[in-house]
């Protein structure tokens, strides 16, 4: 009877090292992307946007914290990727993965909270996406809350459509920012 289970494991290995044997089925590649790349450029004018409307506000002006940068950019990147996969309220954004990017900036930066604001437009200037998001409850909210730190990132397609999200944080301390930012320099 002890047999009968080693006669399996062996079945079961030896199915495992055929497997591996095998030829990889025939791939086509597929370009990934079409894009221009991240517009700095915009990225910089939506910081200055969104403190100027926040100081209009009464709220604090953000830092600009380059850990929620890279987390920003990664999502425009993924909004632009997947073009046309998702439509929510008639708009082609998403906050898919929002769960991911609050414990990462938790985990790698002390990011205590944070907030998202995402928008996708055609050759949109950061005056209107900014405008976009003061017209949405959710998103102003989000915009005058009491953060500290931020991270924008932009994508633009090939045709001009602007894929832009925002985090907003409340790092630990400004130490651990400046830490961050002498350890993200390396």
């Amino acid at each position: 009877m002890k047999k009968l289970p080693n006669i399996k494991l062996l079945a079961i290995a030896l199915a495992g090292v055929l497997a591996s044997c095998s030829t990889s089925p025939e791939t086509t590649r597929i370009p990934v992307s079409s894009t221009m790349g991240p517009d700095k450029s915009l990225t910089s004018q939506v910081f200055n946007e969104v403190n100027s409307y926040r100081n209009a506000k009464g709220a604090g002006t953000l830092k600009r914290h380059p850990g929620l940068d890279r987390l920003a950019q990664q999502h425009s990147e993924y909004l632009l990727k997947n073009r046309g996969k998702f439509d929510i309220y008639g708009k082609n954004v998403s906050h898919m993965g929002f769960e991911g990017r609050t414990l990462a900036a938790r985990q790698a930066y002390k990011i205590n909270s944070l907030a998202e604001n995402v928008a996708s437009a055609s050759n949109a200037s950061s005056k209107h996406l900014v405008d976009l998001w003061a017209s949405s409850e959710g998103h102003n909210h989000n915009m005058k809350s009491d953060w500290n730190c931020t991270g924008i990132g932009i994508a633009v397609d090939t045709d001009g459509m602007v894929f832009a999200t925002q985090l907003f944080g409340s790092a630990a301390s400004s130490s651990h920012m400046e830490m961050t930012n002498r350890f993200n320099r390396l």
